[in-house]
């Protein structure tokens, strides 16, 4: 069987200020984040889906209940699809960091595999979060045809691990607000195979 897993990030959160460490912070999505939502809903009206998992973050939520409004399809919250967590740096701007810490900033930038902002996460921190709970989800027999709402960090981790790339280049991987990456895995030969959505 070949299982077709439909990774998909958050529509554009509510942030009219400079660029931040948003991780575990709770924001709405945007006007523009709805209407993201709206055009997966119409993206996926005629795809079949037996199942759809979501991280427990509200941005999240919101965004698989507008793509799966009118839809039955088995909701499952996920606590380990949260958002890496930015600990101490949670909402602060990068500038602020950059001025305040330099060295950490530097570091993070250098490390940004093993790098963890104090009360935080690094992207091994995560990835050890995240991929038992995928991998579960992988492995139920029933579902053939899965949605996955995460973030940003979650859904890097998931690609960078499947594909076996380097978490040192997992900033680098294009991922914009409302993205599908669309994931086959083929059980018997147990091979991964993705398609920008």
């Amino acid at each position: 069987m070949v299982k077709q897993i439909y990774l998909i990030r958050h529509g554009k959160i509510e942030w009219n200020q400079e660029k931040a460490y948003i991780g575990q912070t709770e924001l709405l999505l945007s006007k523009e984040g709805i209407e993201q939502a709206e055009k997966l809903q119409k993206y996926f009206s005629n795809i079949p889906l037996d199942k759809a998992y979501t991280s427990p973050m509200k941005r999240c939520q919101d965004t698989l209940a507008i793509i799966l409004a009118g839809r039955t399809i088995s909701k499952t919250i996920v606590d380990e699809f949260k958002e890496i967590s930015m600990g101490d740096w949670e909402g602060k701007p990068f500038s602020e960091i950059k001025r305040t810490d330099p060295d950490a900033y530097e570091k993070r930038g250098a490390e940004i595999d093993r790098f963890t902002p104090p009360n935080g996460e690094s992207f091994l921190d995560l990835q050890q979060r995240v991929m038992p709970a995928f991998y579960k989800i992988i492995m139920d027999e029933a579902a053939e045809n899965i949605i996955i709402l995460g973030h940003s960090g979650v859904n890097r981790v998931i690609l960078s691990t499947i594909f076996g790339l380097n978490l040192k280049e997992i900033l680098k991987m294009s991922l914009p607000y409302g993205s599908v990456k669309k994931i086959y895995f083929d059980q018997e030969k147990e091979q991964w195979n993705y398609e920008n959505g």
